[in-house]
Protein backbone atom coordinates (compact mmCIF):
# COMPACT_ATOMS: atom_id res chain seq x y z
CA UNK A 1 0.00 0.00 0.00
CA UNK A 2 2.61 2.59 0.78
CA UNK A 3 4.51 1.41 -2.33
CA UNK A 4 1.49 2.07 -4.65
CA UNK A 5 1.21 6.21 -2.50
CA UNK A 6 4.84 6.57 -3.23
CA UNK A 7 4.85 5.31 -6.92
CA UNK A 8 1.67 7.56 -7.29
CA UNK A 9 3.23 10.63 -5.70
CA UNK A 10 6.21 10.64 -7.99
CA UNK A 11 4.01 10.36 -10.77
CA UNK A 12 2.43 13.28 -10.33
CA UNK A 13 5.77 15.12 -9.15
CA UNK A 14 6.70 13.87 -13.11
CA UNK A 15 3.50 15.38 -14.44
CA UNK A 16 3.90 18.42 -12.75
CA UNK A 17 7.79 19.10 -13.80
CA UNK A 18 6.62 18.22 -17.23
CA UNK A 19 7.56 21.49 -19.52
CA UNK A 20 4.42 22.36 -22.44
CA UNK A 21 5.75 22.09 -25.70
CA UNK A 22 3.49 24.28 -28.24
CA UNK A 23 3.61 24.69 -31.95
CA UNK A 24 4.19 27.91 -33.28
CA UNK A 25 3.37 28.72 -36.99
CA UNK A 26 5.44 31.42 -38.36
CA UNK A 27 4.77 32.38 -42.01
CA UNK A 28 5.91 28.69 -43.47
CA UNK A 29 7.61 27.10 -40.41
CA UNK A 30 6.47 25.03 -37.90
CA UNK A 31 8.75 25.85 -34.57
CA UNK A 32 8.58 23.73 -31.34
CA UNK A 33 8.87 25.96 -28.39
CA UNK A 34 9.08 24.49 -25.05
CA UNK A 35 7.71 26.48 -22.17
CA UNK A 36 7.78 25.13 -19.31
CA UNK A 37 4.97 25.59 -16.84
CA UNK A 38 3.73 28.21 -19.10
CA UNK A 39 3.24 30.79 -17.10
CA UNK A 40 5.12 33.50 -19.80
CA UNK A 41 2.79 35.53 -21.64
CA UNK A 42 1.23 34.56 -25.23
CA UNK A 43 3.20 37.68 -26.60
CA UNK A 44 6.22 35.72 -25.69
CA UNK A 45 5.40 32.60 -27.77
CA UNK A 46 5.25 35.34 -30.64
CA UNK A 47 8.46 36.51 -30.19
CA UNK A 48 10.72 33.23 -29.72
CA UNK A 49 8.60 32.27 -32.54
CA UNK A 50 9.74 34.75 -34.59
CA UNK A 51 13.15 34.97 -32.86
CA UNK A 52 13.52 31.60 -33.86
CA UNK A 53 12.67 31.46 -37.34
CA UNK A 54 16.16 32.70 -38.44
CA UNK A 55 17.37 29.27 -37.34
CA UNK A 56 20.92 30.59 -37.48
CA UNK A 57 20.82 33.62 -35.53
CA UNK A 58 18.12 33.68 -33.66
CA UNK A 59 17.45 37.29 -35.22
CA UNK A 60 13.95 36.43 -36.87
CA UNK A 61 12.84 40.06 -35.18
CA UNK A 62 14.81 41.47 -38.05
CA UNK A 63 12.82 39.89 -41.11
CA UNK A 64 9.67 40.03 -39.78
CA UNK A 65 8.82 42.69 -36.69
CA UNK A 66 7.32 42.02 -33.87
CA UNK A 67 4.19 39.59 -33.22
CA UNK A 68 0.67 41.74 -34.01
CA UNK A 69 -1.50 39.03 -33.41
CA UNK A 70 -1.45 35.44 -32.33
CA UNK A 71 -4.53 33.14 -33.31
CA UNK A 72 -5.88 29.24 -33.15
CA UNK A 73 -5.81 26.27 -35.46
CA UNK A 74 -9.20 28.33 -36.06
CA UNK A 75 -8.09 31.44 -36.69
CA UNK A 76 -9.76 33.02 -34.16
CA UNK A 77 -7.26 35.39 -31.66
CA UNK A 78 -5.63 34.62 -28.43
CA UNK A 79 -5.44 37.24 -25.97
CA UNK A 80 -1.48 38.27 -26.16
CA UNK A 81 -1.58 39.29 -22.31
CA UNK A 82 -2.85 36.11 -21.23
CA UNK A 83 -1.47 33.05 -19.63
CA UNK A 84 -0.18 30.49 -22.05
CA UNK A 85 -1.35 27.66 -19.27
CA UNK A 86 -4.75 29.78 -18.72
CA UNK A 87 -5.42 30.42 -22.47
CA UNK A 88 -3.63 27.17 -24.27
CA UNK A 89 -3.53 23.62 -23.91
CA UNK A 90 0.24 21.69 -23.92
CA UNK A 91 1.14 20.58 -27.46
CA UNK A 92 -1.46 23.26 -29.09
CA UNK A 93 -0.58 24.96 -32.18
CA UNK A 94 -0.62 28.89 -32.31
CA UNK A 95 -0.22 31.20 -35.71
CA UNK A 96 1.99 34.50 -35.90
CA UNK A 97 1.37 37.43 -37.71
CA UNK A 98 4.14 40.16 -37.54
CA UNK A 99 4.88 43.76 -38.12
CA UNK A 100 6.35 43.12 -41.84
CA UNK A 101 3.54 41.25 -42.97
CA UNK A 102 2.32 41.97 -45.98
CA UNK A 103 -1.31 42.46 -45.42
CA UNK A 104 -2.63 40.84 -48.39
CA UNK A 105 -0.81 37.30 -47.07
CA UNK A 106 -3.47 34.60 -45.63
CA UNK A 107 -2.63 32.22 -43.48
CA UNK A 108 -1.68 28.61 -44.55
CA UNK A 109 -2.83 25.62 -42.93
Amino acid sequence: RDLHLSLRRQRQMCIRDRSWILDVVVRDKCIKVTCGDATQRVRWLGHVGIARYDEKNYQGWKILGVPTKITNREGLPIDMGGLISDVLKDGDTVYVSHSLEPHDVERQD
